[in-house]
């Protein structure tokens, strides 16, 4: 064995040296050779273990086969893909042209691409690499795509170029809604549901917390510089952890000027996702996430109006929503229900002023003031009797001492009444803890009177009651049957474009199983 080679090289030296010169007829001798072998042992049929005579069809996979493509063919006429590319067909997309060029590389069309998108997202699939492998092998999305394959890359980026425009294509679903007469023009209810963002919680810090993460990052360069280089710990692997320590030292310098500009030391920004507050949840966990409202009809559930908010359901949002549905569906609902988080006394005083919808909307003590005063831990406001000329009464019969109008915490301005019979009184364990029990009465107190009054009447306790049944299945839908409980895109922009393309896919559903029949003769009429 020569010193200057190794064994493995000897060895692939060898391995290359033919012993005969192969020709192209024998090779393609060899080659028919095998295909025969092949097709034999496949017409080979293995002996049936009872001994009766087999009739099988014969099957051969190397056989060739070509199978004949129609677009009338490929899918049933009533399947949703083929309803949605009518849908499609029949929208205003030139807002979309518009932003394309006539030089360079000719873009998938946007037709197409919509189409592949509305759809993914009315079966649940939101990943654009998902939906990329849904071009490849799935026979719904090939008839769409008319055999064409945009990559993952592609189908996002479209996506996300004509984010804006999803509104107005919101729009126009509504509108097809309204002219299949699925809109009824009775009964909207609206809530909102929270979504965890594209981000991690501990990525969410205020400027103390930053600080603090700062420093320890500084001190973690300091301390690598410091240490030897030896047989463990190599220059190579020094170098590496620096690095990546520098650049999270910079990162969070960048963060920290954002933080400063804010002027507030306890407001949290998320490092993933600025735009993303924390929120609280219903189970109890808080996380960085966006809050998406929804209106919905009462006759078919189709979604009329929609907004994503950084906040908790504010009493402000009521009156966007119902105006959003009215520039949606150019009609106005008879009646509006929304819960407590909508509520306060400015909106109701609005709402009874100035509307000519129907609302209902409690405020956050209505269910406990529908309590009897004995199963109460404490008393409320409501079980103060006030006579015909505005005295007020507490539960222990003495009368309250008006004191005069004052501003409570939220500069509102209130009637402050004071108790004149605490000192002995058997009650007021439940009525206060101090000396004397103090009542406040808003100015705008006989508006929710009036709402308490509305809502406890049959008619109310019907409307409120359709409420939950409109507007639960959307987020139950959502979170359980398509898996959305977190965001795929990052920023408010992107959140708000991928709870329009949840709600498009919601009323494309409604249209599928309500009125796929009328719609296909229209499309077709």
């Amino acid at each position: 064995m020569s010193k200057d080679k190794t064994h493995v090289e000897i060895r692939n030296e060898n391995s290359e040296i033919e012993l005969f010169k192969i020709t192209e007829e024998m090779q393609e001798a060899m080659d028919q050779a095998r295909m025969e072998n092949i097709r034999q042992r496949a017409s080979t049929v293995e002996p049936v273990a009872d001994s009766e005579k087999s009739n099988f069809r014969a099957y051969d996979q190397n056989q060739d086969f070509f199978v004949p493509v129609s677009k009338k063919t490929f899918l049933e006429e009533n399947h949703p893909a083929a309803i949605i590319d009518l849908i499609i067909e029949r929208l205003d997309l030139r807002e979309l042209y518009e932003r394309y060029s006539d030089e360079g590389n000719p873009a998938y069309h946007p037709k197409m691409m919509l189409k592949v998108l509305f759809y993914a997202y009315y079966v649940g699939i939101m990943s654009s690499r998902t939906i990329w492998d849904c071009v490849i092998n799935r026979a719904d999305f090939i008839y769409l795509a008319a055999g064409q394959v945009p990559n993952f890359r592609t189908i996002n980026t479209f996506r996300l170029w004509h984010i804006e425009k999803l509104g107005g294509l919101f729009a126009q679903i509504v509108m097809l809604c309204k002219e299949l007469g699925m809109i009824g023009f009775e009964h909207m209810a609206i809530d909102g549901q929270k979504i965890q963002a594209n981000a991690n919680f501990r990525k969410s810090k205020n400027l103390k917390g930053l600080k603090k993460e700062y420093e320890k990052v500084k001190m973690g360069i300091e301390k690598l510089l410091s240490k030897e280089v030896d047989e463990y710990f190599p220059e190579e692997t020094k170098e590496k952890r620096v690095g990546r320590l520098s650049k999270k030292l910079e990162e969070l310098g960048e963060f920290q000027k954002e933080l400063e500009a804010l002027g507030d030391e306890e407001k949290r920004l998320n490092m993933s996702d600025v735009d993303a507050p924390v929120m609280s949840h219903k189970d109890g966990t808080s996380k960085p996430s966006y809050n998406h409202q929804s209106g919905t009809d009462g006759k078919y559930g189709v979604v009329t109006a929609v907004q994503t908010t950084q906040g908790s359901d504010r009493p402000e949002d009521l009156l966007e929503m119902v105006d959003a549905s009215i520039e949606n569906t150019g009609g106005e609902h008879e009646a509006v229900s929304a819960d407590c988080g909508f509520c306060d006394y400015d909106i109701l005083k609005k709402v009874e002023e100035e509307r000519d919808e129907e609302f209902y909307v409690p405020d956050r003590m209505f269910e406990n003031s529908k309590k009897d005063a004995s199963e109460k831990k404490r008393y409320g406001h409501e079980d103060f009797t006030k006579d015909d000329e505005g005295n007020y009464t507490c539960p222990a019969g003495h009368a309250m001492e008006y004191v005069g109008v004052v501003k409570n915490g939220q500069g509102a301005e209130v009637e402050k009444y004071i108790g004149t019979g605490c000192g002995e009184c058997p009650l007021k364990e439940k009525c206060t803890k101090g000396k004397q029990r103090s009542l406040q009465v808003d100015l705008r107190e006989e508006y929710r009177e009036k709402m308490r009054e509305k809502l406890s009447s049959d008619k109310g306790r019907e409307i409120y009651m359709k409420r939950q049944g409109l507007v639960e299945p959307l987020h139950g839908d959502d979170q359980k049957n398509k898996g959305w409980r977190q965001h795929h895109l990052r920023g408010l922009e992107k959140a708000t474009g991928e709870f329009l393309l949840i709600r498009i896919a919601t009323n494309l559903a409604k249209i599928i199983k309500y009125k796929s029949d009328e719609f296909i003769e229209l499309a077709l009429s």
